[in-house]
């Protein structure tokens, strides 16, 4: 027989196995697209673990376990008191796991014993508050994956086996918790000192500190026999350490014979059945944490009053990328730490389409025209879809890629060839990696040389990218590379795809602080506007400096 398929909230079942597929997303990609905020949200939505996997670790090219991942998630977000319950009783959950890597090494003493009912108060605790949520608020759930943690909390809650374990451990605990004391029979030698002890009654009450001169004086030493005939003192209080050792190891020793017959031989069997059990809630735990991290990163971009979508899956060999409304999610989040404040008008939403007609993008514009943050989006939107969280737009519908390459500035390992070389031996080895599957996403490549030279390079490097058939987007300064894309598109040896451009153009300007706004167009760059437009900003034009020169002669001020 078969077994059955383990659950999980991120793998659809049926045998598939817990993979990523052939997809991969470097560690240094969030760092690259400037995403951190992001992932310190769904990391610090619950309590510090050193050991936490990184929610990148998660990277996806499955189709089928993109949109499993993204129903679960929107289950989530439908049930509001679902993920709240899931919040709390995250803690617990790692309380469990915890305690399950520690009775694996730890020594059968006392501690271990008492481990071991911690762990199964925590196992019955968590399936009932499940089981009793599941049954009490009738949830409307669509994904397969919360509908087979619901049946699987029903089948363990309402089985015989589990019913019993609540009982014994009723049972158990009950006759644990009530040890309040106990009376140690101690042996001494000639000079009084112990070399023997016992545990000679367990009580379910408490000594008491007293006088040996009030029980002299009553002269009923039977009487009251949990008031001591001395003050009591704090456990090593003028021991040594050894000398405290040796006592907490005595007394250990004594408890652990009490518990041997009650404990012990309960144990096993129990723990057995509880670990078989438990299994799934244990595998459930990083799966849960990374669930909630989405919930938190997408509810935190709905309160800053940003659209987030639940992006539609697509087979890879479609290739498909179409966004409406997209915008850096990191800017978002930025903005609000330093503004605490709504962004809806503070933030540039643009559409980009990858299609037949724009496989390769060539994106130009003024400096500080937005034309990084928006290649950073373009990358957030798609690592975010492949981990199966929602898309920060109004829709998108999206194809995984096998991985997502990123050429930026990097000043960090400047070599001997220099920049320029640095340049061209870190595209070198991406170009090597790179299939007709990949994104590409690069940021002023080819800025370590002059135009000309950049220029010549640049048409190089995009005739082979066209050959290559990935998707690509490509922002720099150089405008005439972008004015001819026409002529590149005859000269390729391939239809894989074309080249196309995008322009940052002019939005707004506002006026409170001056910062200009600019939007994402598919168009072709417009002559010398770009430079025209900032030397304005500046006041570098003939007519600026004329009217600089003539209030100079006049000593007036320079206007602000």
């Amino acid at each position: 027989m078969a077994d059955k398929p383990e659950l999980s909230l991120l793998y659809p079942q049926g045998g598939m196995q817990r993979a990523s597929g052939t997809a991969v997303a470097e560690p240094t990609l969030v760092s690259a697209l400037a995403a951190e905020s992001l992932f310190g949200v769904m990391r610090n939505t619950n309590r510090f673990k050193p050991h936490q996997k990184n929610p990148i670790g998660y990277f996806t090219d499955k189709i089928e376990v993109i949109s499993y991942r993204l129903d679960v998630l929107e289950d989530l977000m439908d049930n509001e008191p679902l993920a709240k319950l899931l919040q709390t009783l995250l803690p617990d959950l790692e309380d469990m796991k915890e305690l399950q890597q520690i009775d694996k090494v730890q020594a059968t003493d006392t501690a271990a014993e008492l481990t071991s009912i911690s762990e199964i108060e925590l196992y019955i605790g968590l399936i009932d508050r499940l089981y009793d949520f599941f049954q009490k608020e009738r949830v409307t759930l669509r994904s397969a994956g919360l509908r087979a943690l619901a049946e699987q909390l029903k089948r363990i809650g309402e089985s015989g086996p589990f019913r019993n374990l609540k009982a014994e451990y009723d049972r158990i605990s009950t006759s644990i918790r009530s040890i309040k004391s106990i009376t140690v029979g101690v042996n001494l030698d000639e000079q009084f000192r112990p070399y023997e002890a016992g545990v000679v009654a367990v009580h379910e009450s408490r000594f008491q500190s007293g006088k040996i001169i009030d029980k002299l004086l009553r002269m009923d030493f039977s009487n009251d026999p949990f008031n001591c005939i001395a003050p009591l003192e704090v456990v090593g209080k003028g021991l040594t350490h050894e000398q405290t050792n040796g006592f907490r190891a005595a007394v250990n020793s004594a408890l652990n014979t009490v518990f041997k017959s009650s404990i012990r031989s309960w144990r096993p069997v129990v723990r057995a059945y509880t670990y078989s059990e438990s299994k799934f809630l244990i595998n459930l735990v990083d799966e849960i944490r990374f669930l909630l991290g989405g919930v938190s990163l997408v509810n935190k971009l709905r309160d800053a009053g940003v659209p987030v979508c639940k992006p539609r899956v697509e087979p890879k060999e479609r290739k498909a990328f179409e966004i409406n409304g997209l915008y850096n999610p990191a800017i978002v989040l930025d903005q609000q730490k330093i503004l605490d404040e709504r962004a809806t008008n503070k933030v540039v939403l643009n559409p980009i389409k990858f299609d037949a007609n724009g496989m390769i993008y060539i994106l130009t514009g003024p400096n500080q025209g937005g034309k990084t943050v928006f290649v950073q989006a373009v990358g957030i939107a798609q690592l975010l879809f492949q981990l199966g969280i929602f898309v920060p737009a109004f829709s998108a519908s999206m194809s995984p890629v096998d991985q997502i390459f990123v050429h930026f500035p990097d000043d960090s390992d400047r070599k001997a060839t220099g920049r320029f070389g640095d340049e061209c031996q870190r595209l070198m080895t991406i170009c090597q990696k790179l299939t007709e599957h990949s994104l590409l996403l690069m940021d002023e490549t080819f800025s370590g040389t002059s135009a000309l030279e950049a220029n010549y390079i640049a048409e190089q490097v995009l005739l082979g990218l066209r050959t290559a058939g990935c998707r690509v987007l490509f922002s720099t300064h150089l405008h005439e590379l972008a004015r001819s894309i026409d002529d590149l598109n005859k000269r390729a040896d391939s239809d894989t795809g074309r080249i196309d451009s995008l322009t940052a153009e002019l939005e707004a300007e506002h006026s409170d602080t001056g910062r200009r706004s600019y939007k994402i167009s598919r168009s072709r760059p417009a002559g010398t506007s770009y430079a025209r437009d900032i030397a304005e900003k500046y006041g570098l034009t003939y007519e600026g400096l004329m009217a600089s020169l003539h209030r100079r002669d006049r000593n007036e001020p320079e206007a602000l």
